[in-house]
């Protein structure tokens, strides 16, 4: 990436659906990207720059809302990028897709924009780590059920992670996976040393995301 003012003290600013998406990205962008420091890694809860369902004709006014906005911070510390967080909500190859329309719907901003997107959900990746997972709740089921497959083509991945880690006959007040759950989850991956391959099982997304972060 090209040199710009302030590089030494710029930052990557983290957009994502919600607190738990954007902190989760910061951890593992932290841990893949340790030339950049924890602290060059900044979550923002604004702007929200979801594209999924906006039409077309509605993208580039909401394009110019978050120029607005990260004009802002830039001003502050110089924007060395922006890392743009959304769920799929389908299975692969829809992210490619997605990561298209996130990307060209920016492309005016004056600061890198890479997509970050999940195929169904951003816990659809936690199928990869079943160690990493089970590592958060001793009292959970290794979700294992998925080694060696395709990991990208399970449908509606949240609900499924909580079936999978939840064991047979247990209580109606087991506390099964949460959405707040994947902050601890993406720290035992980084503990484990689980973010270089060989995986659990196969993601395209997740490797487009590892790409992603190299483009940093």
């Amino acid at each position: 990436m090209t040199a710009r003012r302030g590089e030494n003290r710029s930052v990557v600013v983290i957009l994502g659906e919600d607190d738990n998406d954007r902190r989760t990205i910061q951890i593992l962008v932290a841990a893949l990207r340790p030339d950049i420091p924890r602290g060059a890694l900044r979550p923002l809860r604004k702007p929200m720059s979801l594209v999924r369902n906006v039409p077309p004709q509605r993208l580039p006014s909401q394009s110019t809302k978050a120029a607005a906005l990260l004009r802002a911070v830039d001003v502050r510390t110089p924007i060395r990028a922006v890392l743009m967080h959304e769920d799929a909500d389908e299975v692969e190859p829809a992210h490619e897709k997605l990561i298209a329309k996130i990307e060209d719907s920016h492309r005016s901003l004056r600061w890198p924009v890479l997509a970050i997107v999940p195929a169904w959900e951003i816990e659809t990746w936690w199928f990869l780590f079943p160690d990493a997972v089970h590592a958060v709740r001793p009292t959970w089921r290794r979700p294992d059920q998925f080694a060696g497959r395709d990991v990208g083509r399970i449908r509606n991945a949240k609900e499924e992670l909580k079936k999978a880690v939840t064991p047979p006959g247990a209580r109606p007040s087991f506390q099964t996976y949460t959405e707040a759950d994947s902050i601890a989850i993406a720290e035992r991956i980084v503990a484990l040393g689980h973010l270089t391959p060989p995986w659990f099982a196969r993601s395209s997304s997740w490797e487009t995301f590892l790409d992603k972060v190299k483009q940093l």
